[in-house]
């Protein structure tokens, strides 16, 4: 192989091993469940694992014991303004949506977000047939319809109440964020029958204790705090050039050595 064939060789190598590295993902962080069981631990025994690659945010819900029978609500805090609680919220247009709002018919479980928490987003999700989704929504007060929906969270496997986990995804962009900006969103997460708002004691955040509070208002006193990536930006000259500077060291020895066989034939 010629120097010159050598030193493309390696400048190929290196480039390749320098965009993999800037394409890697943020390690996936997991926050769990409160240990909380009284709607059989689905939640509370089990945990949200979250990743994302500057741009798109990826979740798995590992569920824990029992069978996801119910709807799981993610309240995110990632924008000035927003809600400290979910008094207000009375969207009933579908399973979800009240999952959200916490209300149905003439009854109400309103949660009451920690300090230094108001709420912007929720995802809901759900694998029961009268709640068969996932999805973004932002939150506004009002009635029917008032919750306005951005898009589906592409929840799989549907129609399954005893996957050992769930996966989601949705963009950054979507909450308000800005892409490869290394943003952060706050969240909290309930469990609860969206149809007679009966909510359980399974919770990812603090304040909830043993005992589902059912129809009784519920106050989170922490929250957890995601961090996005921030992508490491292509420089060809990083890597490759250590790469360069060895093929420039081998080539100059490899031209010794021809010059020390052609004098020893002279």
């Amino acid at each position: 192989m010629s120097i010159k064939k050598l030193i493309v060789t390696l400048l190929g190598v290196g480039s390749s091993v320098f965009l993999a590295l800037s394409d890697a993902q943020a390690l996936t962080l997991s926050f769990s469940g409160n240990g909380n069981s009284g709607f059989g631990g689905v939640l509370g025994t089990g945990s949200l694992q979250i990743s994302d690659n500057g741009s798109t945010i990826q979740a798995t819900f590992n569920k824990g014991t029992g069978g996801f029978n119910d709807a799981v609500v993610i309240y995110i805090d990632s924008v000035a303004g927003g809600f400290a609680n979910t008094s207000g919220f009375n969207d009933q247009n579908d399973g979800l949506r009240q999952a959200i709002s916490g209300a149905s018919s003439s009854v109400r479980s309103t949660v009451f977000f920690p300090s230094g928490f108001n709420a912007d987003f929720a995802v809901a999700l759900g694998v029961n047939p009268n709640f068969n989704f996932g999805g973004l929504w932002q939150l506004a007060n009002g009635g029917n319809n008032s919750l306005i929906y951005i898009d589906s969270v592409n929840l799989a496997p549907l129609g399954n109440t005893t996957s050992t986990n769930y996966t989601s995804d949705f963009d950054v962009s979507q909450i308000g964020l800005t892409s490869n900006s290394g943003a952060s969103f706050k969240f909290v997460a309930t469990y609860l029958n969206p149809l007679n708002s009966f909510r359980s004691d399974e919770a990812i955040g603090n304040g909830i204790g043993p005992g589902n509070p059912g129809q009784n208002p519920v106050t989170f006193t922490s929250f957890e705090t995601y961090t996005t990536a921030v992508p490491v930006p292509f420089e060809f000259s990083s890597t490759p050039g250590l790469l360069t500077l060895a093929a420039i060291w081998w080539g100059r020895n490899y031209l010794k050595r021809i010059k020390r066989l052609f004098l020893s034939r002279m």
